[in-house]
């Protein structure tokens, strides 16, 4: 119940800054990807003892909208707010799961200069997982840096390809990586 509390706000308050920070520039990008989670670390996975490391991949989606504040000359500067929701329930008896809300500072490229939109993002947020090995999830703090590039489709519509890396802290000392590799679709509004 707490986890779905936590994506709720989430969604919550990526509709907010969407509807509040809309600019006549044009700025302002909500995305949709399909995304494969790679969870690993201690005690990570179906069959994993709990002092042996092991790994998890879940599918799902990232959903989120990014905002650049401010666009100078080749180089954008805003911020990025994302939730992930990814759920591999065949995989395992209890499914793959990760979910989380992440937020953070992004910096881009001008497509003026290139033919594309490269970006490079560090986010921080909870992320909930189950480890593969149970039913419930446990949420902690994590953090990610994601590397990517939109690829201009229609003058307002591109083509996302993001792959992201970074850890969770699980409270007892240990850390566990989490990596995503997404693509989908963004909207320059």
């Amino acid at each position: 119940m707490g986890m779905r509390r936590f994506v709720f706000c989430g969604l919550a308050l990526i509709g907010f800054v969407v509807m509040c920070g809309a600019r006549a520039e044009g700025q302002i990008g909500p995305y949709a990807m399909f995304s494969a989670g790679h969870y690993s670390g201690i005690g990570v996975g179906n069959g994993t003892a709990a002092n042996q490391s092991g790994g998890m991949t879940s599918l799902g989606g990232t959903f989120g909208v990014y905002d650049d504040v401010v666009r100078e000359g080749p180089i954008g500067v805003g911020g990025d707010v994302r939730v992930i929701a990814e759920n591999s329930a065949n995989s395992t008896t209890y499914g793959n799961k990760i979910t989380g809300f992440l937020v953070g500072a992004r910096i881009d490229g001008n497509p003026v200069v290139l033919p594309f939109r490269p970006y490079a993002q560090v986010e921080i947020g909870a992320v909930g997982t189950n480890n593969g090995t149970s039913t419930s999830e446990t949420a902690s703090f994590a953090y990610q840096f994601q590397l990517g590039a939109d690829f201009t489709l229609l003058p307002h519509l591109g083509l996302r390809v993001e792959y992201g890396a970074g850890q969770l802290s699980t409270g007892n000392g240990t850390n566990h990586t989490l990596q995503t590799f997404s693509s989908g679709l963004v909207l320059r509004l």
